[in-house]
């Protein structure tokens, strides 16, 4: 067994730990939020058809890979190097590290985000703040993780506790206080009107040029696959984990979506729902019921530390995905270098650094929002093309 999966190896992780942490890559209120934008209420039915068709076969494609290479650090990359060779794994590898890096740039700028909210509880440091700042602030973030990884052993296990665990928390307060609040209007939505038929897909080109984010709003598990050699009994362990993403992302998902359309009027959506919108839902519901600013800063630091755990994971997943199990032959020797950790340093760097080149494209763009739905919309392109070696391996 390698230094990357010995290392911590004391301390295993559990399958509701492990839970967390695959939440932190497939689903949050943010994912949600972003569907919710681009179809609005029809995306119930999206999200149906997605869990049914989607969601539910893919995790337990994911969970029985898991199980079946339970001894192989790599995760999706040593899932096709044991069954269609090295090079094929090598491959995988490659594309998949390469297919992360949008997202973790995402993850990143929403940390910075989230901290803008946190700090002053309006969106008035993101008119502030130039794209030039912003780009340099999301760069000193992956730095920090950086720091933080090699220091703090378990960080990233911390982190997913915490942040995933207050995710689900705030998720499903907001479904219960949303009907709730519904319940005391006397069932009046801010969708209006409200029928079966608002909720039915138009399935024309639009619809279907924004399946794409459907997608990639919920892939991310196989990302969690490396880890399954931390694990007791992985082969049991693994699939139950996935099969309770399965669920929680089902609730979140059908449910969260209906109690967005309570608040927001889904014929005419704020233009920067996607970076704002839940900001927007926990100051009206905070209101609704008498705690003014509270649940809005409750939100802030609630999905602060989820972006924390996400871009922890995502750095640490997708290097090791791409160094631990791809095999010698054609792995580049300095990316195989590792710290006195057994963390793959040289392959953090090379994260950053095609990270720092995507930030920097960005600052061309006017404004924070604009870099943030042009990395959105990048993500919705390159994340299905990867999710395919899932299906293509099964």
């Amino acid at each position: 067994m390698d230094d990357l999966t010995s290392t911590n190896k004391m301390k295993a992780i559990t399958w509701p730990v492990l839970t967390l942490m695959a939440l932190c890559t497939v689903i949050g209120l943010d994912d949600i939020m972003y569907n919710f934008q681009n179809q609005g209420m029809p995306v119930i039915t999206s999200w149906i058809i997605m869990c049914l068709l989607y969601v539910t076969p893919y995790s337990l494609m994911v969970g029985q890979l898991g199980s079946t290479f339970s001894e192989e650090g790599g995760g999706l990359s040593s899932w096709v190097r044991g069954t269609d060779g090295e090079f094929l794994g090598y491959f995988t590898a490659w594309t998949y590290w390469a297919a992360s890096i949008p997202y973790a740039v995402d993850s990143a700028n929403e940390i910075i985000v989230d901290l803008g909210w946190a700090l002053t509880g309006s969106k008035g440091f993101q008119d502030k703040i130039p794209t030039t700042m912003f780009a340099a602030l999301t760069f000193v973030v992956f730095i920090v993780f950086i720091i933080v990884e090699h220091h703090f052993a378990n960080s990233m296990e911390f982190l997913s506790s915490i942040g995933g665990g207050l995710m689900v928390i705030m998720t499903v307060l907001f479904v219960f206080l949303a009907f709730v609040g519904l319940a005391k209007s006397g069932g009046h939505m801010a969708t209006q009107p409200f029928t079966w038929h608002t909720i039915i897909p138009k399935f024309d080109l639009h619809y279907w040029s924004t399946v794409g984010m459907l997608i990639y709003a919920m892939n991310g598990c196989e990302l969690v696959a490396p880890y399954v050699t931390k694990m007791k009994k992985p082969k049991s362990d693994f699939p139950k984990a996935m099969i309770t993403l399965a669920i929680m992302t089902a609730f979140l998902t059908i449910l969260g979506s209906f109690a967005l359309g309570i608040y927001f009027d889904a014929y005419h959506i704020p233009n920067d729902l996607k970076m704002n919108g839940a900001y927007y839902v926990f100051d009206m519901v905070g209101k609704q019921f008498g705690m003014g600013k509270f649940l809005l800063y409750l939100w802030a630091w609630t999905s602060l530390l989820f972006n924390c755990a996400l871009v922890a994971v995502l750095l640490d997943a997708m290097t090791r995905m791409l160094i631990s199990d791809t095999g010698d032959k054609y792995m580049p020797k300095f990316l195989r270098k590792k710290d006195k950790n057994g963390l793959p340093i040289n392959g953090y760097i090379l994260t950053v650094a095609l990270s720092s080149f995507i930030m920097i494209l960005g600052i061309f763009l006017p404004d924070m929002n604009d870099i943030f739905n042009w990395l959105l919309n990048l993500n919705s392109i390159v994340s299905p093309g990867v999710t395919c070696w899932i299906f293509y391996h099964s």
